[in-house]
């Protein structure tokens, strides 16, 4: 996933978040412990790098399964975010480049790579930044055969993992960094 929409769907997260806080008030954030908001925190937090590694930009394109051999791995750098590359030419069809997020055992070796036959499912869409991202795969031949990865693309997938756990971190977060504010807000205060 792109870090641009990484980015924004944590913002939209956080707004809620911050939205959720202001509706609850000063008065009835001073009751919730200290530690539930340290829990918010880790539970976002995993929750969100859960759903940033298991998914790729959701998307409602079509996608393509085939059985075909892949050549000629390389890495690409897009910003910050790496994907890797390789042509592949499928048993009943034209000879297509497909990138992705997953990582297949023996990357880099290009005598183990190529010729290797692969179940790939990808996104056709030239649209996307990437226009053919894998997002599953599988080995059929060779070394690791048998080995299976995906990512989720589907439009209510595990990418809404991102912005639900930073909405809990941003919830944890907030909450705790304003806690001591908020109850010295709610002290009387003494007069002379």
């Amino acid at each position: 996933m792109d870090r641009s929409i990484f980015m924004l769907w944590c913002l939209l997260g956080i707004g809620v978040a911050l939205g959720v806080l202001h509706v609850l008030g000063r008065k009835r954030r001073t009751y919730i412990p200290s530690f539930v908001w340290s829990f918010s925190i880790i539970v976002g937090s995993v929750t969100c790098l859960y759903g940033l590694s298991h998914s790729t930009a959701p998307s409602f394109s079509h996608r393509v399964t085939a059985v075909g051999k892949a050549s000629d791995c390389v890495e690409r750098r897009f910003g910050r975010s790496l994907k890797f590359a390789f042509g592949f030419v499928p048993e009943d069809g034209n000879p297509t480049n497909i990138e992705t997020q997953i990582i297949m055992p023996h990357w880099g070796n290009t005598e183990i790579f190529n010729g290797r036959t692969l179940q790939i499912t990808y996104i056709n869409d030239t649209s996307r930044r990437v226009s053919n991202e894998a997002v599953e795969i599988e080995i059929l031949s060779g070394d690791n055969a048998g080995w299976h990865d995906s990512l989720d693309a589907r439009p209510l997938g595990i990418w809404l993992a991102i912005p639900i756990g930073a909405a809990i971190a941003g919830f944890g977060y907030i909450g705790f960094k304003y806690r001591k504010d908020d109850l010295r807000s709610i002290e009387p205060s003494e007069t002379t």
